[in-house]
């Protein structure tokens, strides 16, 4: 039975593409200059003009969000994605800085602050703690994860966690409830793609912020959820390639609906991290639809 927010009621094309989808970044290390040199000006009174390649762009150093455009651009509603593909290191978003609802992917948020809040404390998760985050996440319980938000310490504490994890655009919903209904307020914390993935990162890939212990225990319970949660990112993933996955979904009045998946994708030569948020979707039906077309084309894409 899924048990989401609605319980009461039931990245950048690289820069060489930018012409080509407006919107998209690419991350990663920047290139090291020699502090020692100054760029040499022309002769006075010439110019000059810049060489352009006429090489193709390596495959791998293209956007998997690139070939999406098209299609995005059809889409009703906000999109925006990330994703970190561990086999190049590199980091794609399309639409950065958006800022979106989490709805339930924010229970990961508070598995990882109950994670940490054992760590500094040198103990580990009691066994109380342990019967409310698994509902939480393999079932997506907002019961649950409303009595977990209180037993780590409210939102403040997950911004604390937030702040270690590096996720810096993140800001925890402090009501208790949506305003005008009587779903829980932690829904409405706001986050980016690019946050989110480095959220999932921190399960994925060892790290001094989580054990790996504690990371294989969060990991575990996201290859586990319910069967008919398992939509969104895994979308286009065969069977053999393992996905550990946290979706999210949430009408809200006058704006549609909010639908967001998250997870880890791994196998079949694929290694990476995805995150997509979409808000003012007609449905959710419609929402999942835009997250699985994502995901099929960075699956295919990321293939080495």
């Amino acid at each position: 039975m899924r048990r989401g927010i609605l319980q009461p009621f039931q990245l950048a094309a690289a820069c060489v593409l930018s012409a080509v989808i407006a919107g998209c970044t690419i991350i990663s290390a920047p290139k090291s200059s020699d502090p020692g040199k100054s760029p040499t000006a022309p002769p006075s009174g010439k110019t000059t003009e810049p060489k352009q390649s006429t090489s193709p762009v390596p495959a791998h150093k293209i956007s998997p969000f690139a070939s999406l455009s098209k299609y995005l651009a059809g889409r009703q509603g906000k999109i925006t994605a990330a994703v970190y593909d561990k086999n190049t290191g590199r980091t794609w978003v399309f639409h950065p800085g958006v800022r979106q609802n989490t709805a339930s992917i924010v229970k990961v948020e508070i598995m990882g602050t109950a994670l940490w809040n054992a760590q500094q404390k040198g103990t580990g998760l009691s066994s109380a703690d342990q019967a409310l985050i698994r509902p939480m996440i393999e079932n997506s319980d907002n019961d649950a994860a409303t009595s977990m938000l209180a037993n780590v310490g409210g939102p403040s504490a997950v911004a604390r966690f937030d702040h270690a994890a590096g996720l810096t655009a993140t800001i925890p919903s402090t009501k208790k409830y949506i305003p005008g209904t009587s779903l829980p307020g932690w829904g409405l914390t706001t986050t980016t793609a690019l946050d989110e993935v480095n959220l999932i990162r921190k399960f994925a890939y060892p790290n001094p912020l989580l054990t790996t212990g504690h990371r294989e225990y969060g990991v575990t319970l996201m290859k586990n959820v319910e069967s008919d949660q398992r939509w969104g990112i895994s979308g286009g993933v065969p069977a053999g390639a393992s996905v550990a996955i946290k979706n999210g979904w949430l009408p809200l009045a006058g704006q549609g609906w909010q639908v967001n998946s998250i997870g880890w994708v791994q196998g079949k030569s694929r290694d990476y991290v995805l995150a997509v948020l979409t808000s003012h979707n007609p449905s959710e039906q419609y929402g999942i639809d835009t997250i699985e077309a994502i995901a099929r084309t960075v699956y295919r894409k990321l293939g080495h």
